[in-house]
């Protein structure tokens, strides 16, 4: 018995001015994730000292501040040395199921703490590659030119930005799902 091939098509549904990608499955339609349009994005240099701040086992906060030179800062460039600000902005995001990958991890490592089965070292990589398909994917759909998978490197404020464009990202303590977020544009 021979499997029928499925056919995939890959499109852009909008509704009440929301953009979502999509695709089509022998002949379903299948949601993969939304464009956010932005309309004010929200940014200061301020915002890239962030990126210094301590948090637990880091007292200086992430170790590729100011030592990664072209993407981090405080040498990255700013968002309007990048971006231009004066044609659309879109945000896209990944979507990982933190808590279902701790409780895994708890199963498969019973004497880990909560801490140990949220470590980004096991699925970091993994939510990040899928906010980079998904920018590239949008990049068609919106015509941008560039994107950026850390915003916030460039002085991009990504809660109070993302809010205002309808994404409700959740704060860090009691994070159920991660989402790494890309900002997609045209370049000056």
């Amino acid at each position: 018995m021979h499997r029928k091939k499925e056919t995939v098509t890959t499109a852009v549904w909008e509704d009440n001015r929301e953009r979502w990608v999509c695709q089509l499955i022998d002949e379903r339609w299948s949601t993969l994730f939304r464009i956010y349009p932005i309309k004010d994005l929200v940014h200061h240099p301020k915002v890239r000292d962030w990126c210094g701040l301590p948090y637990p086992n880091h007292p200086k906060g992430c170790p590729n501040f100011n030592i990664d030179k072209e993407k981090c800062p405080p040498n990255a460039p700013y968002v309007t040395d990048v971006f231009d600000l004066e044609k659309p902005l879109y945000f896209v995001h990944s979507e990982f199921d933190l808590a279902g990958h701790a409780e895994k991890m708890k199963i498969r490592h019973p004497n880990w703490t909560e801490r140990q089965c949220r470590n980004v070292l096991y699925w970091q990589n993994t939510s990040r590659k899928q906010a980079k398909e998904r920018a590239i994917l949008a990049m068609e759909f919106t015509r941008s030119k560039k994107f950026t998978l850390m915003p916030e490197a460039l002085g991009v404020n990504v809660y109070v930005t993302g809010r205002w464009c309808g994404l409700k990202l959740e704060m860090i303590d009691g994070l159920k799902i991660c989402r790494h977020v890309a900002l997609l544009g045209d370049t000056i």
